[in-house]
């Protein structure tokens, strides 16, 4: 393998100084191919790639992303994919990099030609997933923990038609201080536990996020785990990801997995002691109907979200606040995500570690894991919770951010 790298450098290197010269090597669907001639010799051609053309093709211009009153809400700057300088790939689906757009450090999100080579077959469920995480961010009313819509989108350029702009994706604020995940880890590595008052102050903020998704946004987030919250540098959160294509399975509610539909009944004689008998229970009920998918590009594979948002918005309600929940616990014991993925069973419990945490707060972080959905804390209530916690001004810890 190493001598394999070897030769394809040394090859690149070669032809390097000559091939850069050609008047059409900046163009967007050059390719160059080195091959050896007969004598052994480094040779090189450049040919125009037919499949930048398709790919182009598979785009969206600005002006037919947004429509209405989307289109209204945001003056919107765009930047052609090639001025990018690319720092470092971040993982994620379709292509999510670290870039630099005029000396500034942000995070491109998107789908460039890179994408559309390693599977066209994959890349027009991924191209939609983009396109709806932009759209979603544009019409959510804004909040203090969550992640305002990216004001500039990135172009590709259009051979046939240079006047057009066509979008493959969007710059997001680069945050040095990463996730609370990344705090976790270095808190772990360092020995020294996070702040309580911090961790309160974060799952107040958690909360909250996702309180103004459901009832002032009235749509849902689905993918709640610590590396979708961001740290500013005043030490407050913004929750990212609107793909809304995908859930984490180490905090996704067990009956939101996608084999259970939910149903209400009229309210009843209860066992539990948390149950309003006002109030009618939610029932679930185990799918056994044919296979049915309507995720095509991620998991579960059936998504029992946009359905119980229009039909049981409080089936909805207790499946994210099990998702906070087991965040929450994550981060007052702290839990990193890595270690949580390697089990293979989850079972929360409260370690030795986590002597420092008050024993109310415990309870509350218990309450929205309960196996039972109705008996769960509801999502006012739990924000009502943090917010009585004192000091809910992230600037007022004092810890050091990674």
């Amino acid at each position: 393998m190493a001598s394999m790298r070897e030769a394809l450098w040394s090859s690149i290197r070669e032809v390097w100084n000559q091939c850069t010269r050609h008047p059409s090597i900046t163009a967007a669907d050059i390719t160059v191919e080195i091959y050896e001639d007969a004598q052994g010799q480094y040779q090189w051609r450049i040919s125009h790639e037919s499949l930048y053309n398709q790919y182009t093709a598979s785009l969206l211009p600005v002006r037919s992303l947004f429509r209405g009153e989307e289109a209204k809400l945001q003056e919107r700057i765009t930047v052609d994919y090639s001025s990018l300088v690319p720092i470092r790939h971040l993982g994620g689906r379709g292509r999510t990099a670290l870039v630099t757009s005029s000396e500034i450090l942000y995070v491109f999100k998107g789908v460039d030609f890179g994408t559309f080579l390693e599977s066209p077959t994959d890349f027009t469920p991924q191209r939609d997933v983009c396109y709806h995480e932009i759209r979603t961010m544009s019409l959510l009313p804004p909040h203090p923990n969550i992640m305002p819509p990216p004001n500039t989108l990135v172009t590709a350029n259009n051979i046939t038609d240079d006047r057009q702009d066509l979008v493959c994706g969007a710059l997001y604020p680069f945050m040095s201080h990463g996730t609370i995940d990344d705090q976790i880890e270095s808190a772990k590595a360092t020995g020294i536990r996070l702040p309580p008052i911090c961790k309160a102050t974060w799952c107040f903020q958690m909360a909250s996020a996702i309180a103004h998704t459901h009832f002032t946004g009235h749509i849902f987030h689905m993918d709640i785990k610590l590396s979708n919250f961001l740290l500013e540098t005043n030490r407050n959160l913004l929750l990212i990801d609107w793909e809304q294509s995908g859930a984490a399975l180490h905090t996704l509610a067990p009956e939101a997995d996608g084999s259970w539909d939910v149903k209400e009944v009229a309210a009843g004689s209860s066992s539990s002691a948390t149950a309003d008998p006002a109030v009618p229970r939610l029932v679930y009920d185990k799918y056994d109907g044919p296979y049915r998918e309507n995720l095509a590009w991620g998991r579960p594979k059936w998504n029992v979200f946009p359905g119980w948002r229009d039909t049981w918005p409080r089936a909805l309600d207790a499946a994210e606040v099990f998702s906070l929940g087991r965040c929450m616990w994550m981060l007052m014991d702290e839990v990193t995500e890595q270690e949580i993925e390697e089990c293979d069973e989850i079972v929360v419990s409260w370690s030795e570690d986590a002597d420092d945490i008050p024993e109310d707060w415990k309870d509350v972080v218990n309450r929205c894991l309960a196996p039972d959905p109705n008996d769960r804390i509801g999502l006012k209530e739990l924000v009502d919770f943090w917010k009585t916690v004192p000091c809910k001004d992230g600037a007022q810890t004092e810890f050091n951010m990674v």
